[in-house]
């Protein structure tokens, strides 16, 4: 069941999968034109089990504001050292690989970060497909006030240690992505989505 959202040469995918790598970034704000990553972290699942991490803060041009600091845990003074993403990126892409990408709202924010990153720094096109995790949690229809990851993981009661890290993120988003695939396979066999 592969249903394509849009053209690009990149898609976002609507599938199961058991072999994928669930990516996650903290940045400086919300626009991908203007605004820095400031850490990058991976998860390669195979056949439904996580088999290798990735995790770097990265050192950005523009000083992270208190706001982030405040959701994030992120300072400045923790990533002074860091390397800047020209000295990361490779490696995080190379970590990827042509592995299926999978985030929550992985398709509007962080790969649109990387996207533009690749073009900044004149490296191949990153155009990885993607699967969207609050895509599926809209179809498993939840019962649940929104579908932000921390409310999907204690709705599953999934243990979210680090909520908005990247490695944190990611780890979670990987567990919530296995249960709500044995939700939907449940709703598709006409029996009720139980946890």
């Amino acid at each position: 069941m592969k249903k394509i959202l849009n053209t690009n040469s990149r898609k976002s995918l609507q599938e199961y999968i058991s072999d994928y790598t669930v990516i996650d970034l903290e940045t400086t704000g919300l626009s991908s034109a203007n605004d820095e990553i400031i850490e990058l972290a991976a998860v390669k699942v195979r056949d439904g089990r996580e088999t290798a991490r990735f995790n770097s803060l990265v050192r950005s041009e523009k000083p992270i504001s208190r706001r982030i600091t405040s959701i994030t845990g992120i300072t400045n003074k923790m990533t002074e050292n860091s390397p800047a993403i020209g000295q990361i990126i490779g490696e995080y892409l190379d970590f990827i690989g042509d592995d299926i990408i999978l985030g929550h709202n992985i398709v509007s924010f962080d790969r649109r970060f990387i996207e533009n990153i690749c073009k900044k720094l004149s490296l191949p096109p990153f155009n990885n497909d993607a699967l969207d995790t609050c895509y599926f949690a809209r179809r498993c229809g939840l019962n649940t006030p929104d579908l932000k990851l921390t409310t999907l993981t204690a709705y599953f009661g999934i243990k979210h240690n680090d909520a908005h890290r990247a490695l944190g993120d990611c780890i979670a988003n990987y567990k919530c992505y296995e249960k709500l695939k044995e939700c939907i396979s449940g709703k598709l066999q006409n029996k009720e989505c139980t946890v």
